[in-house]
């Protein structure tokens, strides 16, 4: 998942600049050689803000990539119980678990 970007900086869209272009009697086409468009920033009084649900994802957000990607005690008790001979598979519930992840999807 990306971060939203919350730069302020506005840039003129193409479809911004093609309309600014035509009102201004200018062809865009590529075999015109007289044609000019100033593609640099600019200044608008357009503003962004962020909705409270928003602030609320990019909070939990950055909670989640502080948590550890693996939980290296649940692999140390699983690595143990292996060793041991304690740990056992239960293909039901496997079979279970992919049927639920299935319907999940659909």
């Amino acid at each position: 998942m990306n971060p939203i970007d919350t730069n302020t900086n506005l840039r003129t869209s193409r479809s911004d600049t093609d309309s600014a272009t035509r009102r201004s009697g200018q062809s865009n086409s590529s075999s015109s050689t007289n044609a000019s468009v100033d593609s640099g920033p600019t200044e608008s009084a357009e503003s962004v803000s962020l909705t409270q649900a928003a602030a609320d994802l990019l909070a939990l957000e950055n909670q989640l990539r502080a948590l550890p990607s693996v939980d290296q005690d649940r692999v140390a008790e699983i690595r143990q119980s292996i060793e041991d001979g304690s740990y056992s598979v239960d293909p039901q519930r496997i079979v279970d678990n992919l049927l639920e992840s299935e319907r999940d999807l659909t």
